[in-house]
């Protein structure tokens, strides 16, 4: 595994070298793919690359490059050469459709799959893939992605590690305990709403002008966990809304 790692890091050093954007031809870029549940890392781990590198990140989605083969054509070639020019890391997002295997009942879909494929054969850069639970992956795509990496769902230990974080970064005094972030943990939420809550909080706590508190991120997660259902979470959602209520009205 060490190994693995270590020859991993090598290329990309090579790959972030200022020569590599100067080679031509087949293969020359270094494109990964990062799969499995949202809100687990796959887009912190395309931007803590392009930390780590010094360079901008440019990131579109999927939807951004159009429903034919010839406007995501267009849409890549410009995208490619906004990353050359930048000297950017490119992150494409849930690009499932462009990955899921061809069959002979959308033909359509099949002229955008083969024009991606081609696209990404020249492409010279670092480029990462998302996507969400893909069924069915085109064969075609083996030979041209270099790394993939799978990312299990967020266990008990990673959750509380995000609620620390994020709730330290909102609240610096400190207003949690252990034992809270213990609580949070156990709820089942992946990285994205467990940062969702965390700023739904801190619309609560702003227009009380009292340090966010545990209360707070538990309203914020009874009405995302119930939201569906106004009898159970009547009373948080009306101290939320009340709350923003008087957030915006703090800022006429």
């Amino acid at each position: 595994m060490h190994s693995t790692i270590s020859y991993w890091k090598t290329k990309l050093s090579g790959w972030l070298s200022r020569s590599f954007w100067s080679r031509s031809g087949k293969g020359q870029g270094m494109i990964m793919l990062l799969t499995e549940e949202p809100g687990v890392g796959k887009t912190l781990t395309a931007e803590t690359v392009a930390e780590k590198a010094c360079r901008p990140l440019y990131t579109l989605s999927a939807g951004d490059l159009g429903a034919s083969a010839g406007t995501v054509e267009r849409g890549l070639t410009k995208a490619f050469d906004l990353a050359r020019r930048w000297n950017a890391v490119l992150l494409l997002d849930e690009c499932d459709v462009f990955l899921e295997e061809r069959t002979s009942k959308n033909l359509e879909r099949n002229q955008i799959v083969s024009v991606f494929l081609r696209m990404l054969e020249y492409y010279r850069g670092i480029m990462f893939l998302t996507t969400n639970r893909l069924s069915a992956f085109d064969p075609a795509f083996q030979s041209r992605i270099h790394l993939t990496l799978h990312y299990k769902n967020l266990d008990h230990t990673a959750r509380r590690k995000i609620w620390q974080v994020l709730l330290s970064r909102a609240q610096k005094d400190g207003e949690f305990s252990e034992r809270d972030l213990v609580a949070l943990s156990k709820e089942a939420i992946n990285g994205r709403q467990i940062k969702n809550a965390v700023k739904a909080a801190q619309l609560l706590a702003a227009p009380e002008n009292i340090p966010l508190n545990i209360t707070h991120v538990n309203i914020a997660l009874q009405v995302m966990r119930n939201g569906r259902n106004p009898k159970v979470v009547n009373n948080g959602l009306t101290s939320f809304i009340e709350s923003l209520a008087r957030w915006f009205d703090a800022r006429r």
